[in-house]
């Protein structure tokens, strides 16, 4: 039995990244089946829409939305955010489970390294323009998928963050996740601090 089966999320609102493929979908579909309102926030709106309908066949009662973001651009972490703040007054869960996994060199639409980028700045950007939605709800949650990968090549230079010198594939992506665990654990440090619920 799923820690989730213990739950009923009627009334809740969850966001998940990614959640067009694998563990995001998986996601979306044990929260839609707990009756939570399910916002798939997906680069591709037709897998998207592929998702959804996936969703709602086995859950024909599930509230399940598409969202359009792409996190390799400030630019739609943005609007993403604006469509949110309209629609929702308040968000519950928020998984940020999108990434990419060993691509070669190339870069977000605001130049910053693709792996780096994707895994950890739009994250870092969407979860800040999220956290007003989140601060006030009690039990809300922030998930930041993370892996083992950190222990890959992920040594950080601090004068070359996204190791644009000497690019490596594998090491780039264990430094995204990498920062996926110190963004998580300083931004509880942070709301502890602060006494947020």
């Amino acid at each position: 039995m799923s820690i989730i089966d213990q739950f009923d999320l009627t009334g809740r609102v969850a966001v998940v990244t990614g959640a067009n493929t694998g563990l995001g979908l998986e996601t979306g579909r044990e929260l839609a089946a707990k009756n939570a309102t399910v916002v798939l926030a997906v680069r591709d709106l037709g897998k998207g829409e592929s998702a959804r309908a996936d969703i709602t066949a086995g859950v024909p009662d599930a509230d399940v939305a598409v969202q359009a973001l792409d996190l390799a651009s400030l630019e739609s972490i943005r609007a993403a955010s604006a469509d949110l703040h309209e629609r929702f007054e308040a968000i519950d869960l928020l998984v940020n489970n999108a990434g990419v996994m060993f691509t070669p060199k190339s870069t977000t639409a605001d130049g910053f390294e693709l792996q780096l980028g994707v895994n950890h700045l739009g994250h870092f950007a969407l979860t800040g323009l999220l956290l007003d939605l989140m601060l006030d709800v009690e039990g809300s949650r922030i998930d930041t998928v993370s892996s083992n990968a950190h222990k890959f090549k992920s040594t950080f230079d601090l004068d070359d963050p996204a190791g644009t010198d000497g690019y490596n594939r594998t090491a780039a992506y264990g430094r995204s996740k990498v920062a996926n665990l110190l963004f998580t654990y300083e931004l509880q440090h942070r709301l502890a601090a602060a006494g947020a619920p």
